[in-house]
């Protein structure tokens, strides 16, 4: 059956017009599918703000930490981004949170936990309980040499159960 409705959000238009055409390539219901040129906090804020809950959402920023010295500004905006989307996850039945970084200072940080360990602090803040359960780096055609050069496993996925309220 698959979803009964699906929200793309982006703020290039570029994407925008390319995610519609793909739609439309492969036959997606436009009133299924649609397409939203704005920028995520503003959209999820607006979400939150008329009550609007989903099943999965898949959080997939632009790169925020480009190197070390703009961590912790960029910790801040992954906490607050995780954090409102977790509060637009289905707040009766949970759901399913894909969250994204391609910021090797954010995957590179403590073992490579700063990420996950931010996430969470995100769902703390949201009052949710999230469970990981899965984290994958890049595909396969994307090589890496961990010995020369360890930063370039910076493409991460995390995928986290957001619990119902009050679990």
């Amino acid at each position: 059956q698959g979803a009964a409705q699906c929200v793309g959000v982006d703020s290039s238009q570029d994407a925008i017009d390319a995610a519609t055409a793909n739609a439309m390539k492969n036959e997606l219901d436009p009133a299924k599918v649609s397409f939203v040129r704005e920028d995520i906090a503003v959209y999820m804020k607006s979400a939150m703000n008329e009550e609007e809950e989903f099943d999965v959402i898949v959080l997939d920023p632009p790169k925020l930490a480009p190197n070390l010295s703009t961590l912790d500004k960029a910790s801040r905006k992954y906490h607050a981004l995780n954090r409102d989307a977790m509060n637009l996850i289905n707040r009766e039945k949970g759901g399913l949170l894909l969250t994204c970084t391609c910021s090797a200072a954010m995957t590179q940080k403590d073992g490579g936990q700063y990420f996950l360990n931010t996430v969470n602090g995100a769902g703390l803040s949201a009052k949710r309980r999230v469970t990981l359960l899965r984290v994958n780096g890049a595909a396969p055609c994307h090589t890496q040499s961990p010995a020369s050069f360890p930063a370039g496993a910076y493409l991460t996925a995390a995928l986290f159960h957001v619990g119902p309220i009050g679990s």
